[in-house]
């Protein structure tokens, strides 16, 4: 029974309740209509600045696909952040005007870019894309191939008295200088086709006589030049080939002499330069040597 009655009590004060609520709501002073509609906004604010903060997540996700699908830019490392009103900022470093005005102008031209900041910053030690139409990385590329071709050469007993010379662009490999016979001509093309990452070779090489015992030495290369008297397979050799590259040249590498074998240190600014200068150090050493350069972005 007084269960009953305590159930009939509290229903009658649930009915209480609602009535109030919905016709006299000025009786809760704690409900007022004002501070729901506050709530509203205030939920509403929130959702807008979600919104915002997708549509520049996306702004910048294009812009940066934009950046690296671009030729001429997908070689340097450019950041990019977007802001709510389609502001978009690009900075970081490249290597000339024209990059840092394209860079801007790739960035403008996504949909939704409102204005774009270019904080980008010009530095020539960078070095710009290669005139032929090849992108940084790709210099870098052909230059690794062009040398891993050469140390095929050099560790092929039947080259001996060859002086081919080998030139990459964008994976195809052309073969230049002389040889001593057709089957030696033979050879080189078939070591530079199984070379890896060789896309196709190109023939431009000659036949002639191989340097009769007691004759004048050929004139020497640039790398042997800045090396002065240095030996083939000594220090010397290794650090004149290292100076002689167009790529290597400003980092300045060096080629020691350290039990028993060539160790060639310094500081690059990417892998693919790091393994140039191995592939470099050995070519000019013929044998193997200790990469020990550090990479320094």
């Amino acid at each position: 029974m007084r269960r009953l009655l305590a159930l009939l009590i509290l229903g009658a004060l649930v009915l209480g309740v609602v009535y109030i609520w919905k016709y006299q709501p000025h009786r809760l002073p704690g409900f007022h209509t004002d501070k729901l509609d506050h709530v509203g906004t205030e939920l509403g604010k929130v959702g807008g600045a979600v919104e915002e903060k997708l549509r520049a997540t996306k702004i910048k996700g294009a812009v940066k696909a934009a950046l690296e699908l671009n030729r001429s830019l997908s070689a340097y490392s450019i950041d990019v952040d977007a802001h709510d009103d389609g502001s978009v900022v690009v900075a970081g470093e490249v290597p000339t005007e024209d990059a840092r005005a394209a860079a801007a102008r790739v960035a403008a031209g996504v949909p939704d870019v409102a204005r774009v900041d270019n904080q980008l910053r010009v530095n020539p030690a960078l070095g710009a894309p290669s005139s032929e139409g090849r992108s940084l990385g790709e210099n870098f590329d052909d230059h690794a191939l062009e040398a891993k071709v050469k140390l095929a050469f050099s560790l092929n007993k039947d080259m001996k008295g060859s002086d081919v010379t080998v030139s990459a662009f964008r994976r195809e490999v052309t073969l230049g200088g002389t040889v001593t016979s057709d089957a030696q001509r033979q050879l080189a093309l078939q070591i530079a086709q199984q070379t890896a990452q060789v896309g196709a070779v190109k023939d431009a090489m000659q036949v002639g006589a191989a340097a009769p015992a007691g004759a004048s030495p050929a004139p020497r290369s640039d790398a042997a030049a800045a090396g002065g008297a240095a030996a083939t397979g000594s220090p010397q050799a290794v650090q004149a080939a290292l100076a002689a590259n167009a790529n290597l040249a400003p980092f300045h590498l060096v080629a020691q002499a350290q039990g028993g074998r060539i160790v060639v240190s310094g500081r690059v600014r990417t892998g693919a330069e790091k393994d140039l200068a191995g592939m470099v150090a050995r070519g000019a050493a013929g044998a193997a040597v200790q990469n020990n350069v550090i990479v320094q972005p």
